[in-house]
């Protein structure tokens, strides 16, 4: 993002204008996808079902087809007439079984011949069939029920040019030794359409075709043209065909939808192909027409595209030109003005360089008339603080005099005044000399010295007590900054408390690393209106002037520390506290222990 907003304006809109376009095209492209592949779901489902309405249509037929056979096959004359010696009896069995495949052929349309083969080498066929199907005799096993042959090219011995032959072995179930033994061969010699509807009648959908071919790719039924029946389908398109599972197919420059449905019960397969041109016709176009709209878009975009050159690009040139003549300092450009004619932006821009020029010049005569009384007011300054400093105390004369007391209270037996006067000699040895920031530790021993000067004033009023955690000691923090803490806690929390009192001191480390500080008395706290002056105070500690009804926090003052943490690590380190009016305050510091240890504050 930061060098997008390095680039020129023209750069930035040019960006722009390609990336409306590359998400006009994603849009458009990514309709097209989901259009496709709603078609091409529906294009599936919709070859799913019309299969599944053939496959039901050839297993009706095919169960058909297998009872009548099995009929026939299970028949006492056909029986008798496969093992009967006697030739009269044989002759007898053969007019009754005539009659019977003659009935059967009227019970379903399209058997076009039956036949039946002896192991002893009789036969009897209805419409001469028995020299074309005693080849396929041997290729039945004992072990099938029925098996279906496929298309078969009888050369003209039928009505129909190609066959479907079906054929099982006959097993005698008479008792005795040949019980169960194969003695003979039933075929029926079956016209297509008995077994799968017309190829008229198959649905279409657009320009799909749908086929039936045996193991052989023989087609024996054809939605597209009943001349196809019996040729055989392009290798390419049965090839490694997975059953239920569209797939591309390439044949002759054109891409094929092939989609396959497996028929193992008659040795055969449904297959439709769809052409994928055809399928996805009426998408193309919707693409056609989006492409056509996205150009015509762009179009209107260059044209804004140079319009907004012309309009805004180049009287931001020429307001750019001028400004750097006057960044070269030719005092010469300084009296010129720029005039631009473009958008009202411009304009106010140029008008505005103009007024900011007439202000220089007229700050320019303005300066050289003051700086006179400049360099006056500065010598004034100089004499002030000349006086200011004669007018100091030295502080090393303060302390040596602290020392001085401490050794004339020694030296009288005068050991609280001794010792008073050692820790305040402590706390201002400590606040005149070394730097802005000092350890917790350092820190700490001021806190105890003025603990023990209020102590000594106090008597056994409250107890102090330190959790003073080992790795927060060498935490780096602001001079003078607990002190004040202390003593808004004893002088307005303990000091009015009429039973013995408790301070408490802690510091920890948070979860953030940070550095928490608590210091916490058990004294009458403060009440709910002042608390919300004080923490309101504390809130808004960028404001230096203080309101006269704002609650005087402590001699040096709470809203004077919490300015330094604020002041120095950033608005969310600071105080915050917390009182309970009655039963104690608790105020907390919180400031960061890396990354600005030893900034000034």
């Amino acid at each position: 993002m930061a060098f997008y907003r390095k680039l020129s304006i023209r750069s930035q809109l040019l960006f722009i204008g390609l990336l409306i376009t590359a998400v006009l095209l994603f849009i458009i492209m990514m309709t097209y996808v989901q259009m496709s592949s709603i078609i091409s779901n529906y294009n599936e489902q919709y070859t799913k079902d019309m299969s599944a309405q053939i496959k039901e249509t050839v297993h009706a037929n095919r169960d058909v087809i297998d009872r009548l056979m099995t009929n026939i096959a299970y028949n006492q004359d056909v029986q008798n007439f496969l093992i009967e010696q006697n030739n009269v009896q044989v002759y007898g069995y053969s007019k009754r079984m005539n009659s019977l495949l003659i009935n059967t052929t009227t019970l379903k349309e399209g058997i076009l011949d039956i036949v039946i083969h002896g192991e002893n080498g009789r036969w009897y066929d209805l419409f001469g069939g028995g020299r074309w199907t005693a080849p396929f005799t041997d290729k039945i096993s004992p072990q099938d029920s029925i098996h279906y042959f496929g298309l078969q090219h009888f050369e003209g011995a039928y009505q129909v040019e190609n066959s479907l032959l079906v054929g099982m072995k006959i097993k005698s179930f008479q008792s005795g030794d040949r019980f169960t033994s194969v003695i003979g061969t039933l075929f029926f010699v079956i016209d297509p359409k008995a077994l799968i509807v017309a190829s008229g009648s198959i649905s279409k959908q657009y320009a799909m075709q749908s086929y039936l071919v045996d193991r052989d790719n023989k087609i024996f039924s054809s939605s597209n043209d009943p001349e196809e029946v019996g040729s055989v389908l392009n290798a390419m398109i049965t090839s490694d065909a997975p059953s239920g599972k569209p797939r591309n197919v390439a044949l002759n420059g054109t891409r094929y939808i092939v989609q396959t449905e497996d028929l193992p019960e008659i040795n055969s397969a449904i297959i439709s192909i769809m052409p994928e041109d055809e399928l996805l016709h009426d998408i193309s176009k919707v693409r056609k027409l989006e492409l056509i709209i996205c150009i015509i878009g762009a179009v209107m975009m260059f044209i804004l595209f140079r319009l907004i050159i012309s309009n805004i690009l180049l009287p931001l040139k020429k307001l750019m030109a001028f400004i750097n003549n006057i960044k070269r300092g030719d005092l010469d450009t300084l009296k010129n003005r720029v005039h631009l004619q473009g958008y009202a932006e411009i304009t106010v821009m140029s008008n505005g360089l103009n007024n900011m020029l007439d202000e220089v010049d007229t700050l320019t005569r303005q300066l050289l008339e003051t700086n006179a009384m400049l360099y006056e007011a500065e010598l004034e300054k100089k004499k002030s603080e000349l006086l200011f400093l004669r007018s100091q105390i030295n502080p090393h004369f303060l302390y040596n005099t602290l020392e001085m007391v401490k050794g004339m209270a020694a030296v009288n037996g005068a050991h609280e005044i001794r010792e008073i006067a050692k820790a305040l000699g402590q706390i201002f040895r400590y606040s005149i000399k070394g730097g802005d920031t000092v350890s917790l530790k350092t820190e700490m021993g001021i806190v105890e010295s003025y603990i023990q000067i209020q102590q000594i004033r106090f008597g056994d009023r409250f107890q102090v007590h330190y959790a003073i955690e080992e790795d927060t000691l060498m935490c780096q923090i602001p001079k003078m900054i607990l002190q004040p803490l202390v003593e808004n806690a004893v002088f307005h929390g303990l000091e009015l408390k009429e039973d013995q009192g408790m301070l408490t001191v802690r510091s920890l480390m948070n979860e953030r690393q940070e550095l928490v500080i608590t210091v916490e008395d058990n004294g009458l706290g403060i009440a709910p209106g002042r608390l919300h002056q004080v923490q309101n105070a504390l809130s808004q500690y960028e404001n230096t002037e203080r309101d006269p009804e704002e609650p005087q926090i402590s001699s040096i003052g709470l809203a004077n520390v919490n300015n330094r943490i604020k002041l120095t690590y950033g608005h969310p380190y600071g105080l915050s506290i917390h009182s309970t009016y009655g039963e104690g305050t608790q105020i907390q510091l919180l400031m960061p222990t890396r990354g600005r240890e030893h900034g000034q504050i």
